[in-house]
């Protein structure tokens, strides 16, 4: 009897740890749309680091990878405006001045990061690996599906940061990119 107890919160850490995202996206869900930043409800993002500021950004670890130049892009931290695009296998992100960005549902390896992307419920979960830093984005409508809320958690060497970006749908056809 002392064992089952003991297996038990093993068995549930284990299966937590393993849980894996949908691949499906939900019916009812649909991201796409143009969407505008609401700074009233938006964190403002962290400066980006300084050419100097970088070197851990170069330090891999021993016998890691290394990166040389700037720390990575991350348009999502500083977009004030997007478009998004999405079918039932991925979506494609569109940031003024920002290479297009196409995310693919299930775990992709692209060069130095390994990406895996799916669905928690009605939650897009967009999860991006690379030493040394992990970025977490989790997507989330508002019932009436005119509110995107992103929450991104980034955890690096020099620490974690946790943002929430709220954006609005863009309705009125005079303020759509031309």
């Amino acid at each position: 009897m002392r064992l089952a107890v003991m297996l038990t919160p093993f068995a549930f850490a284990v299966l937590t740890a393993c849980s894996h995202l949908e691949t499906a996206s939900p019916l009812g869900v649909d991201l796409s749309g143009v969407w505008q930043l609401d700074p009233r409800r938006s964190d403002v993002p962290p400066p980006p680091p300084r050419p100097h500021e970088s070197d851990d950004a170069s330090i891999g670890g021993e016998g890691g990878p290394r990166f040389g130049g700037p720390a990575p892009l991350l348009p999502m931290v500083s977009a004030t405006r997007m478009t998004i695009a999405q079918d039932r296998d991925s979506m494609g992100i569109d940031y003024p001045n920002q290479p297009y960005r196409d995310v693919k549902w299930g775990e992709q390896k692209r060069g130095l990061y390994v990406i895996d992307a799916g669905w928690d419920r009605d939650r897009l979960i967009v999860q991006t690996k690379s030493q040394p830093m992990t970025v977490r984005e989790t997507y989330s409508l508002s019932d009436d599906g005119n509110t995107l809320t992103l929450l991104i958690d980034l955890s690096a060497k020099r620490g974690d940061h946790h943002l929430t970006r709220v954006f609005t749908r863009v309705t009125d056809s005079s303020q759509l990119p031309h």
